[in-house]
């Protein structure tokens, strides 16, 4: 594909998403990343004086993290970082991709499989069923905090990263059923994967949570205003 007269971002998620292959368990560096985007566009990626021969990585930087007040391809939600200088791409990044490609139909199916993943996790979650019976619950945070997979001592980024890509995921999964004009998601042998109803019933319990234990988050992550 010709990324040429792409936005700098738009080209890190298509790097990142052949780097990956459309996987969103596997991560690649910020140099595999930068690479990969500088041999697709030169012209856009290379040090000023340079092009041809160097890329230049405070362009990468500048689109991954917050700059200038501008959010980043991360604090997007669109890649996770995992550890320094390491990411993977987010079931909602790998959406995000399935849009830039809408001739793609592999591509489409992919991220449609990855985030269908995703939303089923999250809703076949043990701290999330147990609410459902028990509005009550979870009572103490290390049970919100296995649903969110933190816990004192997660990185601060790390912690509102992992908590914000709940809502970011199930809205993105709002999203697909809007665009096909569904209230369900159906896999090939017929069984329902889960429904608006899922959805917005886990929305409700994620917005509960973070009130439930804001001052806990706020410890983790003082950043944190969600």
């Amino acid at each position: 594909m010709d990324v040429k007269g792409l936005g700098l971002g738009q080209q890190i998620l298509l790097a990142a998403a052949e780097l990956s292959d459309g996987d969103v368990q596997r991560t690649f560096t910020a140099e595999e990343l930068l690479v990969h985007a500088w041999k697709k566009d030169k012209q856009a990626w290379g040090l000023r004086g340079f092009e041809d021969t160097f890329p230049d990585s405070s362009k990468l930087f500048k689109e991954l993290d917050v700059h200038a007040g501008k959010q980043g391809i991360v604090g997007g939600g669109l890649l996770e970082k995992v550890h320094r200088r390491v990411y993977r791409l987010t079931p909602s990044g790998l959406a995000e991709v399935s849009t830039l490609r809408p001739t793609d139909a592999i591509a489409r199916e992919k991220a449609d499989r990855q985030l269908e993943q995703a939303v089923k996790q999250i809703i076949e979650h043990p701290v999330f069923k147990d609410w459902l019976r028990d509005p009550m619950r979870p009572k103490y945070f290390r049970e919100a905090g296995h649903f969110w997979g933190i816990a004192p001592g997660t990185p601060p980024k790390t912690v509102l990263e992992r908590v914000l890509s709940v809502e970011r995921t199930l809205m993105a999964a709002l999203r697909v059923l809007n665009e096909r004009a569904v209230n369900e998601i159906v896999e090939q042998r017929g069984k329902v994967l889960f429904d608006r109803m899922d959805i917005e019933r886990c929305l409700e319990f994620q917005r509960i949570l973070i009130e439930r234990f804001r001052r806990d988050l706020k410890f983790l992550a003082p950043e944190f205003a969600a």
